[in-house]
């Protein structure tokens, strides 16, 4: 990427008539839940759930960011995850499972999603939440972090395979107020975090009262 890009840009667009007058700013207000567990039937006769589990993450400028996205690809963010082997593979509650940071400019979550039988959504839970103690508990080992690690480098390269995919993923750093040291510092972080780094943001981060949970069915 060219050293001013930013210039270029400016030079390029700056000038269009929906620029003339800046934004207004828009606010909204965090409203806390007041349960922290739902279930909503909308079908007495469905015999599947929706399942979301999630918790309040900081942005993507917290320090943990970078690292507990290599943390969330290995509980849940690809097919090889932890999730996946368990409640789809072992147990078969779900053709599939996943968990991700949504990032958000002020603020994120950390969140789980999938659709299981009605019969097995308590169950589905529960083991989330035995992975989730696996992984404050155990110490990863080096041979399952080293296939997370190329896992990610591997979709990072595919990620920039090519003009429009380059310049999505600057639009997202740039939005997010970010530059191209996140990129390379991100880069770093998978390489070198350590197993012991992730058992304590295990420890941290995934805790089942800090989840909130809604179940539909």
């Amino acid at each position: 990427m060219p050293a001013d890009i930013r210039e270029q840009l400016n030079n390029a667009f700056g000038s269009l008539p929906l620029n003339q007058k800046p934004l207004p700013e828009i606010v909204h207000p965090t409203i806390q839940a007041v349960e922290k567990k739902y279930n909503i039937s909308n079908d007495a006769n469905g015999v599947q759930g929706a399942i979301r589990l999630a918790r309040p993450f900081p942005n993507r400028h917290h320090p943990d960011f970078s690292k507990v996205q290599v943390l969330n690809n290995l509980f849940g963010g690809f097919f090889g995850s932890r999730l996946m082997s368990n409640i789809r593979e072992d147990k078969g509650y779900t053709y599939g499972i996943h968990s991700y940071l949504q990032n958000m400019i002020e603020q994120s979550a950390w969140m789980i999603s999938t659709e299981a039988g009605k019969d097995v959504c308590a169950a589905t839970i529960s083991e989330v939440y035995k992975e989730m103690t696996r992984l404050r508990d155990e110490k990863i080992e080096e041979t399952e972090l080293h296939l997370v690690r190329n896992f990610m480098m591997g979709s990072l390269l595919s990620d920039l395979d090519g003009p429009f995919q380059t310049i999505s993923r600057w639009k997202s750093y740039i939005l997010n107020g970010l530059d191209e040291h996140y990129f390379h510092k991100a880069i770093n972080t998978i390489k070198t975090v350590s197993a012991d780094e992730l058992k304590e943001l295990a420890k941290k981060y995934l805790n089942e009262e800090a989840f909130y949970e809604l179940v539909v069915i």
